[in-house]
């Protein structure tokens, strides 16, 4: 066959041979659709293969609702625990409590929504977040005999405790494929409760000095503490909207002093007062998991 092509194409043309030079661009035609033709279907083929890959990346810019679950571990750093305590008799005296930094760990699970704005990869945005959390830990404790005059053997203890938290942060994210890797970062508020009690004895007679039950005493106190709050995650898209995660993040706030007042009562009558003071500094560490809703 390809000897007849030869043939046909390698003779001169001439007026004589007009059939013959039509023959000739009849094969030129059917030489190139045969050889261009795999070209042509093979470039058809590799046209469509980059739409999938762009397909892949998804796209993470807009408002979003959701929710999560999760543990915090806090650290309740205590320091500068002091007391007064005064009888109606007129006697008075510091006492000092044992400061204890304790650890109170526990469960947390709230709500969060946000905004992202995606440019190619890098995906910034905002996010606010109010969270439940049962942290509660014992602060102090103290046993210290204060003077005779003043009562004796008095103990009281100091607990505090962290019901909810709150975080308003900034997002930066690579997005690859239906991932989102991001790092997370800005003000955090938790509101922080103080609880001391305090029982012992009072003097009753000064002479001789005599000791009667003291009763006990209540007193609270509580701050909404401003701090900060840094971490990062990891978020997956679903498809339909819907996308889950992975998140940690670190909350510190600065040093507060609390203040409480409570009246004692005894049984025989008489009364005292006592003002504590104690210093708390908390930190936590949360890992949550959750899941958003995109619109």
């Amino acid at each position: 066959m390809l000897l007849w092509f030869y043939f046909m194409i390698g003779r001169p043309l001439g007026a004589a041979n007009k059939g013959v030079s039509e023959m000739r661009l009849f094969a030129l035609g059917l030489l190139s659709t045969i050889a261009l033709g795999p070209v042509a279907v093979h470039a058809a083929d590799l046209a469509p293969v980059r739409a999938p890959l762009q397909a892949q990346l998804r796209n993470w810019t807009g408002f979003y609702i959701g929710g999560n679950v999760g543990y915090a571990w806090g650290a309740y750093d205590a320091s500068n625990a002091t007391g007064t305590i005064v009888n109606s008799n007129g006697g008075a005296g510091i006492y000092g409590f044992n400061g204890v930094s304790g650890k109170g760990n526990g469960v947390t699970a709230g709500i969060q929504a946000g905004y992202n704005w995606q440019i190619e990869q890098a995906v910034l945005g905002i996010e606010a977040d109010w969270q439940y959390l049962n942290s509660k830990v014992s602060t102090g404790n103290s046993a210290i005999a204060v003077p005779v005059f003043i009562g004796g053997n008095f103990s009281g203890s100091t607990f505090v405790s962290t019901d909810w938290y709150a975080t308003f942060r900034g997002r930066v994210g690579y997005a690859f494929g239906p991932a989102l890797l991001y790092a997370t970062g800005g003000i955090a508020l938790a509101e922080t409760k103080l609880n001391a009690n305090a029982t012992g004895s009072i003097v009753t007679n000064l002479v001789p000095p005599i000791l009667g039950p003291l009763g006990s005493m209540n007193a609270s106190d509580n701050a909404v503490l401003i701090g900060y709050a840094v971490g990062g995650g990891v978020e997956y898209a679903l498809g339909a909207g819907w996308s889950v995660k992975g998140e940690y993040l670190h909350m510190g706030f600065g040093t507060k002093g609390y203040n409480l007042t409570g009246s004692l009562q005894s049984p025989a009558g008489l009364t005292g007062v006592i003002a504590t003071h104690v210093d708390i500094k908390p930190s936590f560490d949360i890992a949550r998991v959750g899941v958003n809703y995109r619109f």
